[in-house]
């Protein structure tokens, strides 16, 4: 039995047929844009020349035949049609374009035209997904080099004027004019490289739960703008976003600054953010996130000789006493006044009972003079004691090994 070579107008009547039935079957396809329309009934255009040569020669699509259905599945991804999508589309056009083969040329095996059918659905869709995965990651990479190299030149207002600051702030989806809280993740000190696959798996948490954030990769660490005039949820969000990520503690810290007003503030914000890592890691060595306003006050001291001998003078010269009871002192006043002069809480943390913390507060009332359980009268050695952590000489200690022993208490 001889058949009639199909005409190019039958192809696009299939073509046409094709898309209608993906359209009313595939709610992603049914109110595209009129030029993505024409394109995807081209495409089904060509898809069904393809599909009726594999078909009928029981062979393989070539690859120049292929690359026109991959430049195609490139296209898809421009047009924001999803991955699932497409490749649904596929297959109800395939089962489409069966139904027509099967009706127009009767004299195929219909087993072989089932089989064939269902092969060639596997090729064009392997080769669909691998060229769509690949153009998603490029343009995913364009972006996220765009996103980095702005956010850094935001970071350090690297522009000439308000104007441009204001436009780079607008192309990453912010607005210049809303407060914004900077974020600063890095590794700690104790750290021995990088921890870049931690940093970005902590950069995915948040995104996933702050989906208008912006954040990136920097030299300084990870980089997070998240629109917001409060801090408290952000902190929340850190600390478990950074235990979730499998990061060992002691090892990746987050500093928080305080809301910027405007985009004007974002540099200063992110130096905040810095600032408060820096200073949390040694007064609170324990905790995942550090904020700039719970470390604001000490930000007024830096390490150095002026902090060693304030320290030394207030706690070395007027607690007196031998060496042993020194440090015994120094422990009880650092958990008494870190605690808030909570006597139950710092016996517990002491290990001690309230009782014996009284008798220990009582001596070194007695060796300095200074009422200490009086917040007016005590607060230089209330000072001094929230500077230990801060101390680079100890000396005045007796033991350089003793001040790290009083702040692991």
């Amino acid at each position: 039995m001889t058949t009639s070579q199909p005409q190019p107008e039958d192809f696009g009547r299939v073509g046409r047929y094709v898309t209608d039935t993906i359209c009313a079957a595939n709610p992603d396809y049914a109110n595209l844009d009129p030029a993505v329309l024409a394109d995807v009934v081209q495409t089904n255009v060509h898809n069904a020349r393809i599909y009726l040569q594999a078909v009928v020669h029981q062979r393989r699509p070539t690859g120049e035949e292929l690359a026109t259905l991959a430049e195609a599945a490139r296209r898809r991804v421009h047009q924001g049609i999803a991955l699932g999508s497409m490749l649904r589309a596929y297959r109800i056009g395939a089962r489409a374009m069966w139904e027509k083969l099967s009706e127009s040329r009767p004299d195929l095996d219909h087993r072989t035209l089932t089989d064939y059918t269902l092969r060639y659905i596997d090729w064009v869709s392997s080769e669909a997904e691998r060229a769509y995965l690949a153009e998603r990651d490029r343009l995913l990479d364009s972006r996220l080099e765009a996103t980095r190299l702005l956010l850094s030149r935001i970071m350090e207002d690297d522009f000439s004027t308000a104007e441009e600051r204001d436009a780079a702030v607008r192309s990453l989806g912010l607005d210049p004019r809303q407060p914004h809280a900077t974020v600063v993740i890095g590794p700690t000190s104790r750290a021995s490289h990088t921890l870049d696959d931690v940093l970005l798996e902590v950069l995915q948490e948040i995104r996933r739960h702050v989906p208008g954030s912006i954040s990136s990769l920097l030299r300084r660490g990870a980089v997070i703008l998240v629109p917001t005039a409060a801090t408290s949820g952000i902190e929340t969000l850190l600390e478990r976003a950074l235990r979730q990520s499998g990061a060992e503690a002691g090892y990746v810290t987050a500093g928080l600054g305080r809301p910027s007003p405007t985009a004007e503030g974002l540099p200063a914000a992110a130096r905040e953010a810095e600032r408060a890592r820096a200073l949390g890691e040694i007064l609170f060595p324990d905790r995942l996130v550090h904020t700039y306003e719970a470390t604001a006050f000490f930000d007024l001291f830096r390490q150095g000789e002026p902090v060693d001998t304030f320290v030394a003078t207030v706690l070395g010269e007027f607690l007196g006493g031998d060496r042993t009871s020194r440090i015994d002192l120094v422990r009880t006043l650092y958990v008494y006044f870190t605690l808030g002069m909570n006597r139950r809480a710092a016996a517990t943390r002491l290990g001690i009972h309230p009782n014996t913390l009284d008798y220990r507060l009582r001596q070194a009332a007695k060796t300095s003079g200074v009422e200490l359980t009086s917040p007016e009268n005590s607060f230089r050695f209330q000072l001094a004691v929230r500077l230990l952590p801060l101390c680079t000489h100890t000396s005045w200690l007796g033991d350089e090994d003793a001040l790290g022993q009083i702040l692991a208490t």
